[in-house]
């Protein structure tokens, strides 16, 4: 994957509160979380658990699944980004039939 996957967050902050008029206030209380905790999402300082992708599914009619394949895909990056020279030495094992 060349290219760094979107953070759920973003698509929160530019897609889903301008088309819902939601606040971050709003969406916080719908999803029954402190308005801290939808903040650092939807600005990205914060990942999105399987806590809050059930309580977004809820609220906005997605599957939890949705939003936790977004924050694994960007982790998953970020990870190989970081790690790229050690997972580059590791050799793949040989099947023998």
């Amino acid at each position: 994957m060349a290219r760094q996957p979107s953070h759920p967050g973003a698509l929160i902050r530019n897609v889903i509160l301008p088309e819902t008029r939601l606040t971050v206030s709003e969406l916080a209380k719908r999803c029954g979380v402190a308005r801290n905790t939808m903040s650092k999402v939807i600005n990205e300082r914060g990942d999105v658990t399987e806590d809050i992708a059930i309580r977004l599914s809820r609220v906005l009619g997605s599957t939890s699944r949705f939003w936790i394949g977004m924050q694994t895909n960007l982790n998953l990056w970020k990870l190989e980004q970081e790690n790229k020279r050690v997972y580059q030495k590791i050799e793949r094992v040989s099947v023998h039939h």
